[in-house]
């Protein structure tokens, strides 16, 4: 089952960039647009200020634009329409940057001026390119969608390797910290080591050695990291006053469709184990509690839930390494952490082990 992830987190979750750049301006950053056939009264412009999320708005007139302002450093931003398939995510800096293109073809508009979104193009044109291949596949033959899903997955590789071989740019840090996760956090710490220094002494680059040391932290055979958060009434709970039971601690949203899916599956084995000593704690990343709880109610989902309404930047998520969901840990009586990311037969089978 797929992961949900979307541009819209990784800006909320780490889109506070660099502390240096390759190129300033005295006059800081501006977007300067025009993209033809374009015909909406506005277009946003999403971005972080001092770590909080930004959606700034413009007044388009015959597809032209125009942005201005400084971002303290090199930063990702997200360039979008409230009414059409239009979605470009660029790197800037304190630079005069253009964006040129049509509006029928969203996905050709280039976004130029930036040495790191130079890079970048270069990055997601590659990947591109990959995808296609992809696709190709997919649509030829059921005995060739094996070999489609084979090739999809070389995709992480293709960044892994911008990574190498770029320890100097301002993109890297960005593609190693979505790059890593619990299965490849110890060659991502070595990666990290061997990038430029002044990347490493970033923002970013000491984003990413918290997630490498929440990672170590939260691996199989480890304690579980305790948290404390409100539930749906207000009242505080928290992780440790599991101890002693087995626990899924499980992280999901309610406008994220796979956790949804999995909801009906999850809430069958609750029912079946609960009085054999299973128990589920489920942290939400809702930054809405209207939709929080509504999604509670309509699932019908009888156990804890807690939030501390963040979005992404929930803290219980950053802390167990959550940068994608549904994501899930199960927690022995002794508050050990001994399986993850457990979904459909196979939380079934594992539960099945342990209680039957």
């Amino acid at each position: 089952m797929k992961k949900v992830i979307s541009y819209f987190a990784i800006l909320s979750m780490a889109a506070t960039g660099l502390a240096f750049t390759q190129r300033s301006g005295p006059d800081g950053f501006s977007l300067t647009g025009k993209i033809n056939g374009f015909t909406d009264k506005y277009i946003y412009l999403a971005h972080t200020v001092n770590g909080a999320a930004a959606n700034d708005s413009c007044l388009v007139k015959d597809g032209s634009f125009s942005f201005k302002f400084k971002v303290s450093e090199p930063q990702m931003l997200f360039l979008h329409s409230k009414t059409r398939s239009l979605q470009k995510v660029f790197y800037a800096e304190n630079v005069p940057m253009k964006v040129t293109g049509d509006a029928d073809a969203p996905d050709k508009i280039i976004i130029s001026g930036s040495k790191a979104q130079d890079e970048f193009a270069a990055l997601e044109d590659q990947v591109g390119v990959h995808r296609q291949k992809v696709t190709t596949l997919w649509q030829r033959a059921d005995s060739l969608k094996q070999e489609a899903d084979k090739l999809y997955k070389y995709e992480s590789e293709i960044r892994k390797q911008f990574i190498l071989t770029h320890p100097n740019s301002v993109v890297t840090l960005q593609e190693l910290l979505n790059w890593t996760n619990d299965t490849n956090y110890k060659e991502a710490k070595s990666i990290f080591a061997g990038l430029n220094p002044t990347l490493q002494k970033t923002e970013k680059g000491k984003e990413i050695e918290v997630r490498l040391a929440n990672l170590e932290k939260v691996a199989i055979g480890n304690n579980a990291t305790d948290f404390t958060q409100k539930n749906v009434k207000g009242d505080f709970v928290s992780l440790s006053a599991y101890k002693g039971k087995y626990v899924l601690l499980e992280f999901w949203a309610s406008w994220c469709g796979p956790c949804r899916a999995e909801n009906p599956n999850l809430r069958a084995a609750y029912l079946k184990y609960k009085d054999k000593g299973f128990n589920v704690l489920a942290v939400s990343l809702d930054d809405d509690s209207g939709k929080w709880i509504k999604a509670v109610e309509k699932d019908d989902l009888p156990w804890a839930q807690v939030s501390d309404l963040k979005g992404w930047n929930n803290v219980a998520a950053i802390q167990y390494g959550v940068r994608a969901i549904p994501a899930n840990f199960l927690i022995d009586p002794q508050g050990r952490i001994v399986k993850r990311d457990l979904r459909g037969e196979e939380l079934n089978k594992a539960l099945a082990e342990l209680f039957n």
